[in-house]
């Protein structure tokens, strides 16, 4: 348990080159690739300004950095899978239980969320920037590359592409 909790704390400390940034961006800009179609025909994604003033939208942003950003990082990458020497097994197995943590999320705490957060072009989109936040922090060793990703994907749909409205509709 000691052992773990140390590579948490690395995970955490650690800050990643120049060079693994830009690996990781990379890393993102093959996700947008992926993921910006299936969001765009599904309409789960659709350009637009959020019903906000800036103000809101600054402590939408900074709250989207806590959480689900950093916290989701922490546990699902950091808790979950050893920097290191992680196994296959591993990966597939804190894959799935972030995936299948989102509806889980809409059933107990969120149920007006429930036909966004269960909708399977959104898990699609939720299982590839899962692997896109795995990839990096094992890239990485490090979560932050991770936070930044899952931040900015989540904080671009909530006030730029109709996520707000979307989550305030119930889908």
């Amino acid at each position: 348990m000691k052992r773990r909790a140390l590579e948490v704390r690395d995970a955490v400390i650690t800050m990643p080159s120049g060079a693994t940034w830009l690996r990781c961006a990379l890393l993102y800009v093959g996700f947008l690739i992926c993921a910006m179609p299936i969001g765009l025909l599904s309409g789960l994604l659709h350009p637009s300004l959020p019903p906000l003033t800036l103000g809101a939208s600054i402590v939408t942003a900074l709250t989207i950095a806590l959480h689900p950003a950093f916290t989701e990082e922490l546990v699902f990458r950091g808790f979950m899978l050893p920097r290191l020497r992680v196994s296959p097994i591993a990966i597939v197995i804190a894959l799935f239980l972030y995936v299948v943590a989102h509806p889980l999320n809409a059933m107990f705490f969120w149920p007006a969320v429930w036909p966004i957060f269960s909708n399977p072009y959104y898990l699609a989109m939720a299982t590839l920037l899962g692997l896109t936040c795995t990839t990096a922090y094992l890239i990485s060793g490090s979560i932050w590359p991770s936070v930044v990703i899952h931040w900015l994907t989540v904080t671009l749909w909530i006030l730029l592409l109709g996520g707000q409205r979307l989550l305030q509709s119930g889908g």
